[in-house]
């Protein structure tokens, strides 16, 4: 999901005249309905952790069964928050109110505050920092005491200990939409010169670099102390020929278990593991996630995710903006309304697009990294003990994050279906990775087939996004399309 909320985020800072407030309210009309909005979430989150807390006091023997309703629930919450959001800066004025109210005068007229597009999304990114200090007391009564005694976060170091994965993930490339919006209205002359246009191409780049180093001062990583545990891993990534910076121990007093690898170049990358997950799984099971991690720099997935994402937004910015053209042209729709309004069905079709082609790919590459998990046993080879290695991880991680392990099956209906696979479209569910495994089990020679259907899968898609960017620049111009970017 954050993927979503990063491009719905980003996209709320554009420029765009925003719907006025309805039934003739104004912008402080606006600010008001915005606010009662987004109480009913708010109101549904404070219910939410006090029935967690409440049913943990009276029935803590069934701790796993009232994290996954909570989680369950609380997911629901936050896309009910994502929908409240639009519906107010759409529907309720509020981004008319903040583009017509938060300005001051310049002279040619009057001009947004700097940084004022933040205040678009300021209501859900506000929302979402109180709901976390509601939801601290369903945490801690979830949370298991170590055997060293530690306790708990306090409410506030709950908080920080969200904001610096949210600012870091989530808050960073919408910060950098608005330093760019600013820019551009403060100094559009200097924004239009060569060098800013190239400095706003290298960015992207040096982000994919410099985000990895941000990783260990702004989440708090420590590196994996020496000891049986690093020598076992140091040993895996010889044996796979894996290069990296550091091992890194991510800090969250067991509010999760999970583990990723970040960086593009060796000298920036890095594999974190969160306390849990290196205190709950067995030697072979954190192999094979530490495999699994390593499985998708081995496939090349993040270069892959990059070059995606660059020719995608590249392809429906051009060919949104071309159809939208052409269609004007020929007077089927008025070409001043689709000018103004062009970004929102560029933006639904992106949406769309991202949960159906990146959700496909992305699951795909999620097994494939599955795949060379299973490789840890043996340090290379296919193996059923490896197979059985990594479905027994996925089994824990599902177990400590709440996570709802009911396969979806034929006879139950679209609707279940359809919110099994909204809720996993990026990763797969844990349950339906863990069955893949164990039909791999019963058929291994089935594995290299697979590999292929995968690879095929990838290179496809590059392929004909790159020949439909070729195709739009020979119809628009490459300066044109290079402007979609």
């Amino acid at each position: 999901m954050p993927i979503i909320v990063i491009v719905l985020l980003t996209a709320s800072c554009a420029r765009v005249p925003w719907p006025q407030p309805p039934f003739g309210f104004g912008g402080s009309g606006s600010m008001a309905m915005t606010a009662f909005a987004f109480l009913l979430p708010f109101g549904g989150a404070i219910v939410l952790s006090r029935w967690a807390v409440s049913s943990m006091r009276t029935n803590p023997h069934r701790r796993g069964i009232i994290a996954n309703d909570y989680t369950k629930y609380r997911r629901i919450l936050g896309y009910c928050n994502i929908v409240v959001a639009i519906l107010a800066v759409v529907g309720l004025g509020w981004g008319w109110t903040v583009w017509n109210r938060m300005v001051i005068p310049s002279s040619d007229g009057q001009r947004l505050i700097p940084f004022g597009e933040l205040l678009v999304p300021g209501p859900y990114i506000l929302s979402i920092f109180l709901a976390w200090l509601v939801h601290f007391d369903a945490e801690r009564a979830f949370h298991i005491h170590r055997p060293s005694g530690e306790q708990f976060w306090s409410r506030g170091g709950y908080f920080l200990y969200n904001l610096r994965h949210f600012a870091l993930m989530i808050l960073l490339p919408v910060l950098l939409m608005s330093i760019q919006q600013t820019f551009t209205r403060y100094a559009p002359e200097t924004a239009e010169s060569f060098f800013a246009r190239i400095l706003g191409v290298a960015v992207v780049p040096l982000m994919l670099i410099v985000l990895p180093m941000l990783l260990r001062p702004v989440l708090g990583l420590k590196p994996l102390p020496a000891g049986p545990t690093r020598e076992r891993l140091e040993e895996l990534a010889r044996k796979f020929r894996f290069r990296y910076t550091n091992l890194y121990i991510w800090e969250t007093r067991d509010t999760m278990a999970n583990a990723f690898v970040t960086g593009l170049v060796p000298w920036a990358r890095y594999v974190v593991f969160t306390d849990r997950l290196l205190e709950t799984l067995s030697p072979d099971e954190l192999d094979a996630v530490f495999a699994h991690e390593v499985g998708h720099v081995k496939h090349w997935h993040l270069a892959n995710y990059v070059l995606f994402f660059l020719l995608s937004i590249t392809v429906i910015g051009a060919g949104v903006s071309y159809l939208l053209d052409l269609l004007a042209s020929r007077g089927f729709i008025d070409e001043k309304f689709w000018q103004t309004w062009a970004g929102l069905p560029t933006l639904a079709f992106l949406l769309v697009y991202l949960f159906g082609v990146f959700g496909l790919l992305s699951r795909r590459c999620e097994r494939q990294a599955d795949l060379y998990g299973c490789r840890a046993a043996t340090g290379g080879t296919l193996s059923l003990t490896g197979i059985d290695n990594m479905a027994r991880a996925l089994t824990q991680v599902a177990d400590i994050n709440g996570m709802d392990t009911e396969v979806p099956h034929e006879r139950q209906s679209l609707w279940k279906r359809l919110w099994a696979l909204f809720q996993a479209w990026q990763h797969g569910s844990i349950s339906e990775r863990i069955r893949f495994l164990r039909q791999l089990a019963a058929n291994p020679e089935t594995e290299p087939a697979i590999q292929w259907r995968i690879f095929w899968l990838r290179m496809s898609l590059i392929l004909l996004l790159t020949a439909i960017s070729l195709a739009l620049a020979a119809l628009i111009g490459w300066e044109e399309l290079a402007k979609s970017l």
